[in-house]
């Protein structure tokens, strides 16, 4: 049977504002009987009002920690609402990666971000690494690291760093993203020919492909006292009608800035072609002694013929 006194309330009940920032709070009263409902608050406040509220404008927030008060009067009654207003600077995170990142070797990636709360309190930051093939990385605190073997597989995948600022009841959230860049030495350096033992007077060709990044050059060694050409940036090395002496090791050797890699063949001679003339005209002279020795034998055969006496 008592009636229920008459309340006021601040709206947000824990305001957090970035400093330097502007800040709009409302005080709200239960009832309308009251006879005044203002703010207690050591700054130059300015704010509309209306039936049964109040609002508290601070254009720039100068100060780290504030205590703000809203109170009503009603009658006899009096009661007050009480908020510390609480400020922060907060800097995104940034990812750094320490040097190039080469495939085999170890890399390390590091995250910063920075924070400022009212004194004394440590800032309650919470940093996170994840992505680009990594185990994901979390601490409490302005850093975090994470030390990894390089692989070519993690070339262009992202990794992000995730910082969350806890301001009480409230969160600041800030993300940052790098792409991994993975050089990577001279690798499966392959060597090929359509075969390995040629006849002189044959086409050759052999070629090179190599892994890299940046993409490697390729430079030749080829036995000595030969020519050849080569084609396709330097990829294929091609002789027309290739000789003996263009038989030997030919290797290929694959070169960036990271590193070396090679890969030779070896290519075999046998004998010099021959005429194809040559066997056409042994095999005619053959059939044509075969045919007159068949004629003769038949005549002799056939009519008694034998050869003159002398």
């Amino acid at each position: 049977g008592h009636p229920v006194p008459c309340r006021v309330s601040i709206s947000p009940e824990e305001p957090t504002v970035e400093f330097g920032t502007s800040l709009l709070l409302n005080c709200t009263s239960s009832c309308q009987n009251y006879s005044r409902l203002s703010w207690e608050v050591s700054t130059t406040k300015t704010g509309p009002q209306g039936p049964g509220w109040v609002s508290l404008s601070i254009p720039n927030v100068t100060d780290w920690s504030l205590e703000i008060q809203c109170f009503g009067v009603f009658g006899e009654h009096r009661d007050i609402a009480t908020t510390t207003l609480r400020a922060y600077r907060f800097s995104p995170p940034q990812i750094y990666l320490e040097g190039d990142v080469v495939a085999g070797k170890e890399a390390r990636v590091t995250c910063n971000a920075s924070a400022q709360v009212s004194p004394p309190d440590p800032p309650n930051l919470r940093l996170t690494l994840r992505g680009g093939g990594l185990p994901p990385s979390t601490h409490r605190g302005p850093s975090v690291g994470l030390g990894f073997t390089a692989q070519p597989e993690q070339h262009g995948q992202e990794v992000t760093c995730e910082a969350v600022l806890r301001l009480g009841r409230r969160t600041v959230n800030a993300s940052a993203t790098v792409t991994l860049w993975v050089w990577a030495a001279p690798h499966d350096v392959w060597v090929w020919a359509p075969r390995t033992v040629f006849t002189a007077g044959d086409n050759l060709t052999v070629m090179c492909r190599a892994e890299g990044n940046p993409l490697p050059r390729l430079r030749w060694e080829l036995p000595t006292n030969a020519s050849w050409e080569l084609r396709d940036g330097s990829t294929t090395v091609a002789i027309p009608a290739a000789q003996r002496a263009h038989g030997g090791t030919y290797r290929c050797l694959a070169e960036n800035r990271y590193g070396a890699g090679t890969a030779s063949i070896d290519i075999l001679f046998r004998g010099s072609s021959r005429n194809p003339l040559i066997p056409a005209v042994v095999t005619l002279a053959v059939a044509t002694v075969l045919v007159a020795l068949a004629v003769s034998w038949w005549l002799y055969r056939a009519r008694g013929w034998k050869p003159m006496q002398d």
